[in-house]
């Protein structure tokens, strides 16, 4: 199901591509395999860069459908370079304190699930793990303990449940409120 917001939909198309020529690299080889282990550090990095991105977009567009002037764009942009680590419990705080709107709400009217938003985590997670150092020097080279196909593949529809979700929101003048 394409996304509301066309950019979106682009980005994910983008990130759906990246992920088709990861999938082709074959282990064929020692080169190949260290090659995908690094795609797969590559494909995490970007699927939390396009959820984040699309976040963004999302309140942005939203406080627009809100009527929000040019100041006060202004200033949810600043706020908005503030949002990184994009897990559930961020996104919802964010979407609660920039657009005064309970994602809950989605979760409560089955339009995503708990297994969706543990997905959601999971590649925020992995992503976070393969970019940041531990303080084991040991680790610090390029391991990944996820595989886009077994695991990749299997928990990024849940972020696609959560961010179909968000992109739905609309902004009734009537109310004054976000609805889904």
């Amino acid at each position: 199901m394409p996304f509301n917001c066309p950019d979106i939909e682009t980005f994910k198309v983008d990130l759906d591509r990246n992920v088709a020529v990861a999938l082709s690299v074959k282990a064929d080889s020692h080169g190949s395999i260290r090659v995908q282990s690094l795609l797969n550090i590559t494909i995490y990095a970007l699927a939390t860069r396009f959820l984040e991105g699309s976040l963004k977009l999302i309140i942005y567009n939203c406080a627009r459908m809100r009527g929000d002037n040019a100041q006060q764009l202004t200033a949810l942009e600043s706020e908005l370079k503030k949002i990184n680590n994009p897990e559930y419990s961020n996104i919802r705080a964010e979407v609660l304190r920039l657009l005064n709107f309970d994602i809950v709400l989605g979760y409560n009217a089955g339009r995503f699930t708990n297994k969706d938003i543990t997905f959601l985590n999971e590649i925020v997670r992995n992503r976070h793990r393969n970019v940041h150092a531990t303080h084991d020097p040991a680790d610090w080279h390029s391991t990944n303990s996820k595989d886009i196909l077994s695991d990749f593949n299997k928990e990024y529809p849940g972020l696609i449940n959560i961010l179909t979700y968000l992109d739905s929101l609309t902004y009734n003048q009537g109310t004054g409120a976000f609805q889904h």
